[in-house]
């Protein structure tokens, strides 16, 4: 099976198919993360000025005024 002048025919009307679907994959990767970005919310905070446990930024997770933190019933 040697290479003949079809097949060398054949891959050269195929370069252009090539590079179609390859500008393809390129805006499609584009536009899929720019709507990715745009649908996940913006941050606003970090761990270290809002509670894990509620999201208030006026005290830690830690902390014992934490409305979410866990209360021993003491009867």
């Amino acid at each position: 099976m040697g290479f003949t002048r079809r097949r060398l025919l054949v891959l050269v009307a195929a370069i252009p198919a090539v590079l179609v679907v390859e500008r393809v994959h390129a805006v499609v990767g584009e536009v899929s993360a720019r709507a990715i970005a745009g649908a996940r919310p913006a941050g606003s905070g970090t761990s270290a000025t809002r509670c894990a446990r509620c999201g208030a930024d006026d005290h830690a997770m830690l902390d014992a005024s934490c409305p979410a933190a866990p209360r021993l019933d003491r009867r």
